[in-house]
């Protein structure tokens, strides 16, 4: 198919009910990504690749940034080791370029904040959800797997503030008051065509 004389042909009706210019080059390379979705007949169907995917929905949570040199990450998370006794779950540490990032429980933040001195600068984010997606063995390896969640939770009005992709984990943040509403779309999802009806 010729994508430009496509362009040309449904530029009036985009127009009319776009109620905007919509040129030619910009209709092209809308249909061409439409075109490429519809043509890759090897990209696998993510529904499925979620099949045996679990999911996990804990609220309460603090997101915590603590800007600190490359050197003394691993003074951080030896003071996490030494108080994670104390702790009613390890949190998640993530280590960035120029920060390391912590998620993990109010309750617990509240502790390990009065313990440690770094975090007495820390950037928090409170009343915030965390989403776990657990995939299975075989769902790690399909290309495309994060973009599809992460595209499929904005198309539902979830808005992600922090996402980490491991071997077989996702783990979202989330607004406190979108949690419930990720965890419906990922189960959904999870279920497949045939649960949904």
């Amino acid at each position: 198919m010729n994508f430009h004389s496509l362009a040309e042909f449904i530029q009036p009706q985009v127009q009319q009910l776009s109620g905007k210019e919509a040129s030619i080059n910009t209709l092209v390379v809308a249909i061409k990504r439409f075109s490429d979705t519809l043509a890759n007949d090897k990209t696998p169907d993510m529904s499925r690749v979620l099949k045996d995917a679990r999911i996990s929905l804990s609220s309460g949570i603090v997101d915590v940034t603590i800007r600190v040199p490359r050197n003394q990450f691993s003074t951080i998370v030896r003071e996490l080791s030494d108080i994670a006794g104390e702790l009613s779950e390890f949190p998640h540490i993530f280590p960035l370029s120029n920060s390391i990032k912590l998620i993990l429980p109010a309750e617990d933040y509240a502790l390990v904040h009065g313990k440690m001195g770094h975090l007495k600068e820390a950037a928090e984010q409170t009343n915030v959800a965390k989403v776990i997606l657990n995939l299975s063995p075989h769902a790690e390896m399909n290309p495309g797997i994060a973009s599809y969640i992460t595209e499929l939770l904005f198309r539902n009005g979830v808005n992600i503030l922090d996402a980490f992709l491991g071997y077989c984990d996702i783990i979202m943040v989330v607004d406190d008051k979108d949690g419930p509403l990720a965890y419906d779309v990922l189960q959904r999802e999870i279920q497949g065509p045939k649960l949904r009806e």
